[in-house]
């Protein structure tokens, strides 16, 4: 049997480990986004307690008006591998100002944090618009 002869197996072998792997990252990836989730107010304000509640708006925001027990962490200081404040065995409950931050951060989170990232659906300003 010749080299002619073990290419196309060779070949047909690598396409299929590569294809796998992409499958696989594919599946993770969406997996890992499962546990990030949008909520509406209601949603958030029953069971924010039940985990920790981070503010990730400016400090001077969050120091002017915030939700009562929430604290105030950038998402750089989040995605710290050596910060020891915010537990890693508890859900997270996110908040910016608008939401869209807080989404985001919320993904590049996923990684550091094995529970599930929850986000304010319209971030503080649906919280203080309803909470009137």
């Amino acid at each position: 049997m010749g080299i002619q002869e073990i290419l196309p197996f060779i070949f047909i072998v690598v396409v299929g480990v590569l294809l796998g792997q992409w499958f696989s990252n594919k599946t993770m990836k969406k997996k890992m986004y499962n546990r990030v989730q949008v909520i509406p107010l209601e949603t958030f304000k029953k069971n924010m307690r039940k985990g920790q509640l981070v503010d990730i708006r400016k400090k001077e925001l969050y120091e002017k008006e915030k939700i009562k027990g929430a604290r105030n962490f950038s998402t750089r200081f989040l995605k710290n591998k050596k910060q020891t404040l915010v537990r890693k065995d508890q859900d997270l409950y996110l908040y910016c100002q608008n939401g869209k931050k807080s989404r985001k951060a919320a993904r590049k989170l996923l990684t550091r944090f094995p529970k599930n990232i929850f986000v304010l659906e319209g971030g503080y300003n649906t919280y203080k618009s309803q909470s009137k």
